[in-house]
């Protein structure tokens, strides 16, 4: 298979370099330009994409497919202004079918917890869903993971208060929608995560598992560790020692007590996220 050569740009993201006008939010977005195209993969909360895009110098007009890593709003309230960036151009949003599934949390009170927007209205503004359970190539060494199996004990995330609603019975949600995106690179695989429920290592395990590929060129995205407790966070770092791992840039969710711990701990080329950080591949 041919390897992709390419740029992540990360538009969106809970921190931004000083002095500058680009502006951070708690969510994260990724512009991926490779020579099969330009990629969107998020959209935050809306607040910053395009913003951020006009300050980073990346025309979202180039976008010719998006992909949404789950529902939550901090990855999809962007979608709306992006879509109208394009101008109702008619454009593939690939997506787990749970995406537009009734969610909701609780804490203090009950919050809606999904996409806050409908499919109808969406697609109104050129978006054309392609929903996907599984692991799929959505262009040629390009790969979104799917539903990924949650196999390690350890790693149940942060999932308290959360259910959803489904053939009108609430159950709890394991946010099944969770998926990453598996490139096929010159010295491995990369891994861009959204926010990882499924586990950073379930998702390596099973990048690895569908690709055939051990090496790991490098992971880039929310992981969701930080928020995950102590316990998973120490088996984490544990487990990530046996990868043969070369760049890990941890973003979004990960927060910065534990994205230390892995810069500290783990034998890896490091670089703490921040909007408009750039990564080669």
């Amino acid at each position: 298979m041919k390897a992709i050569r390419g740029r992540i740009t990360i538009l969106t993201d809970n921190t931004v370099p000083e002095k500058s006008d680009i502006i951070a939010e708690h969510g994260f977005s990724a512009f991926l330009e490779t020579s099969l195209g330009a990629f969107l993969f998020d959209a935050g909360q809306g607040k910053s994409v395009l913003h951020n895009a006009a300050c980073l110098q990346k025309d979202l007009k180039n976008i010719n497919k998006i992909v949404l890593s789950h529902a939550h709003s901090d990855h999809t309230g962007g979608l709306p202004e992006v879509l109208q960036a394009l101008t109702a151009k008619p454009t593939d949003v690939f997506a787990h079918r749970d995406v537009f599934a009734d969610r909701f949390r609780r804490k203090n009170s009950e919050t809606y917890d999904g996409i806050p927007f409908t499919q109808e209205y969406l697609e109104k503004l050129g978006a054309r869903f392609v929903f996907n359970d599984g692991y799929t190539e959505i262009e040629e060494g390009v790969f979104l993971t799917g539903e990924v199996p949650r196999r390690n004990s350890f790693e149940v995330g942060d999932m308290g208060g959360r259910f959803i609603i489904r053939e009108g019975k609430a159950e709890p949600d394991s946010i099944r929608d969770d998926q990453s995106l598996v490139i096929r690179v010159e010295k491995g695989i990369l891994i861009v995560l959204g926010c990882a429920h499924a586990g950073i290592v379930n998702v390596i395990d099973y990048a690895m598992e569908k690709s055939g590929v051990e090496d790991i060129y490098g992971i880039i995205g929310g992981t969701h560790i930080g928020l995950s407790g102590d316990e998973q966070l120490e088996q984490t770092i544990a487990a990530l020692k046996n990868y043969k791992i070369e760049h890990l840039i941890p973003a979004h969710c990960t927060g910065p007590e534990a994205s230390f711990r892995l810069k500290s701990e783990l034998d890896i080329k490091f670089r703490y996220s921040h909007v408009g950080l750039k990564f080669s591949f």
